[in-house]
C-alpha cells in the first residue's frame, strides 16, 4: 500500500451533532479542541464512522458506516467529513437500524474482536440484512479465523 491517508473530521456539538469513530485505529490524531479533531487512516484500514445530529424536538438523523479508507488507485465513494473518501462496506440509517448494528457490533467486541479486524465480506453481508430487515448473522470464530489467514497471505 502506499503511504496515502484518509482524514476523517470528528465533530461534537452538545445536542447538536456528533460524529466520532465507533472502532478502528489510525495512524495519527489532530485535536484542535475538546470538541474538534481529525483521524487519519492508512490505505486498507476498515473503521466504523457515526454521523448523528438532532433539531429542536429529537435525532433528526442517525447513520453509521463502515468503511475502509482507500488510497489514490481505488475507488471511492465521497461521504461528508471524509477527505478523499473511503470505500462503503455498510451504510445504515435511522436509530432503530443504527441500534441493531450495534448489538452486532457488541457480540464481536465481547468476544475480544475489534471491528477493524472483521472480515470486510461480514461488513457487507449485515448491511443488506439490516436494510432487508433482518438481523445480521453472528461473527463466527471460524469465519474470523478464516479472514486473518487470508489476510496473512495477501
Amino acid at each position: 500500500m502506499t503511504g496515502f491517508l484518509t482524514r476523517v473530521h470528528l465533530h461534537y456539538g452538545r445536542d447538536l451533532f456528533n460524529n466520532y469513530i465507533r472502532f478502528g485505529i489510525p495512524k495519527y490524531r489532530d485535536d484542535f479542541t475538546g470538541r474538534e479533531a481529525y483521524e487519519y487512516y492508512p490505505a486498507g484500514a476498515i473503521f466504523g464512522y457515526i454521523k448523528w445530529q438532532a433539531n429542536d424536538y429529537d435525532t433528526k438523523s442517525w447513520r453509521f458506516f463502515v468503511l475502509r479508507a482507500g488510497d489514490d488507485t481505488t475507488p471511492q465513494q465521497v461521504i461528508y467529513g471524509i477527505t478523499p473518501g473511503a470505500e462503503i462496506l455498510a451504510d445504515i440509517s435511522g436509530k432503530e437500524r443504527v441500534q441493531r448494528f450495534f448489538k452486532a457490533i457488541d457480540q464481536i467486541e465481547a468476544r475480544d474482536i475489534d471491528g477493524s479486524d472483521v472480515a470486510p465480506d461480514y461488513w457487507v453481508q449485515s448491511n443488506a440484512r439490516i436494510n432487508s430487515s433482518l438481523d445480521p448473522l453472528p461473527y463466527r470464530p471460524e469465519q474470523h479465523r478464516a479472514w486473518l489467514l487470508e489476510r496473512a497471505v495477501s
